[in-house]
């Protein structure tokens, strides 16, 4: 369970950083409008935060047995205290926080659909590279 977790947070974030420099949307603050994009590099949308939040409160959420409510709500209430908190302090917009709980609620599904190390599906795996990092996930020949 814990190494799904790692390997779901590793995939939220590096979605996330990668949507961030995509859209480049402006965080919230003085003069700032929602409706800005892609306006001098912002990195307001998705919530890397509330990506990685979710991707590990989903995973617990969902995995394991007995407890079911406990775990749901332990897990899913460490990501909605997150989102809360990041729109609270004016880090992000709503609609940034609801990105990062889909981005991360759906790579904690992949990661337990697909990226067990028993898992005959296939493997998830993070390497370096020269530029940064290189995600990979291979699936064995049939």
């Amino acid at each position: 369970e814990a190494a799904a977790m790692l390997r779901a947070a590793l995939l939220a974030t590096a979605s996330s950083e990668v949507l961030k420099n995509a859209f480049g949307r402006e965080r919230p603050g003085p003069g700032a409008s929602r409706g800005s994009w892609r306006n001098g590099g912002g990195r307001s949308f998705p919530s890397g935060h509330t990506a990685l939040a979710s991707s590990i409160g989903a995973v617990f959420a969902e995995s394991g047995s007995g407890h079911r409510w406990l775990r749901r709500t332990l897990g899913y209430g460490l990501a909605v205290t997150t989102s809360y908190a990041r729109v609270r302090h004016d880090s992000h917009w709503l609609s940034d926080t609801v990105a990062g709980a889909a981005l991360g609620i759906a790579t904690a599904r992949f990661v337990m659909n697909h990226g067990g190390a028993k898992d005959s599906k296939g493997v998830l795996s993070l390497a370096p590279s020269e530029t940064g990092a290189v995600l990979t996930y291979a699936r064995p020949m049939r």
